[in-house]
């Protein structure tokens, strides 16, 4: 592994919400389990902007499929922006494609990344597909006229949960509710149910018999639901840091506060145990406490939220002990912990500041860079709500959310009660007005089995739910990494993707489940 292959690793990481809404949904969105009639989807290519670094041979290109694949021929269409580089000296008919997760990810401005990732024989072998998921980035629909907001809980003291949850339906559901009656002709209309459908178009537009896919957290949804709905059309399936089989978003909150818990203990194995210890003494002292640093206001919401983002990069293993050594510090030195008044605002040290975090949304919405769409970061933010309530009926209750924070309070702490946060996605939208992606536990078989690719101490995907979903897959295998990286793709770790490569190139599994020791950032591979 050479140290520019890590540099790239690590940058791939930095990188991956009322009837029917008062009637505002058009008759088009009520389930379907098929299509209505047959469409031609249209492939054109057009020229790449200038401002972005492709590899060679790579052209641009923009697929028009309908709105709605339920009534495909109703004159309503989008096109799904594309990326394609084909290998030197071949005519690229094995098709290679992938997704970097969400929902909402886009995957053009990470095109080079990903191709960068692959060995030579791969590029040799595959042609390299991008794009971008419906709605998202330079893919129609666009969303507009949309208002972000975010209710928090209080920095310090005791929290009353159903009141909290309370306003969190009210204020963040109606903002969820106007973003979805705003935009009646793009959001009924990103479920992953409608996503697999255009990948399918795409497939047949560019001329592949089967698709090899690998999809990367939210990705894993878009390949199972493909591998369901149109299994003899794949060839190769990696599942890299996946869903759970039989989702649901009630279980994506409550599971949420044991998987921080657990990517802190993987986190302190690697880099030293009493890490945990000093993670624990920093959570009692901010439940009463908050202590600024420069423009940073570290508060028990905030602390968490880095600890577990930071956790699910290892290349920000370093930095991330850095922080954790001098808070502890501070705290050992403001009492240990104790509730102290005069020091509930104070300072590091001069010797080493408090990073900044990469916490601010906008941060995270790739800009449109053609067809003169402005961008607009708070509408697109609701894309991760409405794909993924499209993708699942249940609507847990603010009651419901609140039984879920004490029991992560009481197992945990008090910052964990706000990593159910998840499960509140669905607030201000119905359910049934998409058809709902196949994500059960019956039993599949391909014919190639997929490979699942897990890490140990995945806060965001534990590696229960890539667990579950493997076995229901015939003859699938697994290969685990140990470490909380979420998107194994990064690992630099040859016994990773070496056994990736081989699937991919020769569709070969291993013999069994692997476990692959864990590899610091810093070591070269030979």
């Amino acid at each position: 592994m050479t140290p520019q292959r890590t540099l790239i690793m690590s940058a791939f990481v930095t990188s991956a919400v009322t009837a029917l809404l008062l009637g505002l949904l058009p008759a088009s969105a009520a389930p379907s389990s098929s299509t209505a009639a047959a469409f031609t989807p249209k492939l054109a290519y057009v020229t790449c902007p200038a401002d972005e670094e492709l590899p060679p041979r790579t052209r641009c290109a923009s697929l028009t499929v309908p709105l709605d694949w339920q009534t495909p021929n109703d004159g309503r269409t989008i096109r799904i922006a594309m990326r394609i580089t084909t290998p030197e000296g071949s005519d690229g008919r094995l098709g290679l494609t992938w997704n970097p997760g969400g929902p909402g990810g886009a995957a053009i401005p990470m095109h080079g990344t990903f191709y960068s990732l692959l060995s030579s024989e791969l590029r040799d072998r595959f042609e390299v597909v991008t794009w971008n998921p419906r709605g998202v980035g330079q893919s129609e629909p666009f969303l507009s006229d949309c208002k972000l907001v975010n209710e928090a809980p209080p920095a310090t003291g005791p929290v009353d949960w159903d009141a909290y949850w309370e306003q969190v339906a009210a204020v963040e559901g109606a903002a969820t509710a106007a973003c979805f009656a705003a935009n009646p002709q793009g959001a009924p209309y990103l479920g992953t149910w409608q996503v697999v459908r255009d990948m399918d178009a795409m497939r047949s537009a560019l001329g592949y018999p089967r698709w090899n896919f690998w999809g990367i957290s939210y990705g894993t949804r878009i390949g199972n639901a493909y591998a369901r709905t149109f299994p003899g059309k794949v060839r190769a399936l990696i599942e890299d840091s996946s869903i759970m089989a039989n989702e649901s978003i009630a279980r994506f909150g409550s599971e949420s506060p044991a998987s921080y818990d657990a990517a802190l203990q993987v986190y302190a194995s690697l880099v030293g145990k009493r890490q945990a210890y000093k993670v624990g003494l920093i959570e009692t002292y901010l439940d009463d406490s908050v202590i600024n640093v420069d423009e940073v206001a570290v508060d028990r919401w905030w602390f968490t939220n880095y600890l577990n983002d930071s956790a699910r990069d290892q290349s920000k293993y370093p930095q991330l002990k850095a922080v954790i050594d001098e808070l502890f510090d501070y705290v050992v030195a403001a009492g240990a912990g104790a509730v102290q008044a005069t020091m509930r605002t104070g300072r590091l040290s001069e010797k080493r500041e408090l990073p900044d975090l990469d916490l601010d949304p906008d941060d995270l919405i790739p800009e449109p860079d053609k067809d003169n769409v402005v961008a607009d970061p708070d509408s697109d933010a609701f894309i991760v709500k409405f794909v993924t309530c499209a993708d699942m009926g249940d609507r847990p209750t603010p009651a419901d959310l609140a039984q879920m924070s004490r029991q992560a309070e009481q197992s945990y702490g008090t910052s964990y009660g706000q990593a159910v946060l998840r499960a509140a996605m669905c607030f201000g939208l119905p359910s049934g007005y998409s058809p709902p992606v196949p994500s059960g536990n019956a039993s599949l078989t391909l014919a190639n089995p997929p490979l699942f690719l897990l890490s140990i101490g995945d806060a965001a995907t534990p590696w229960v739910w890539g667990r579950s979903l493997a076995n229901t897959f015939a003859k699938s295998r697994t290969v685990t990494y140990n470490s909380t990286t979420h998107g194994v793709i990064a690992a630099p770790s040859l016994c990773v993707f070496g056994a990736a490569e081989k699937y991919l190139l020769d569709l070969e599994l291993p013999r069994r489940d692997v476990f692959c020791p864990f590899v610091p950032p810093s070591t070269e591979q030979q």
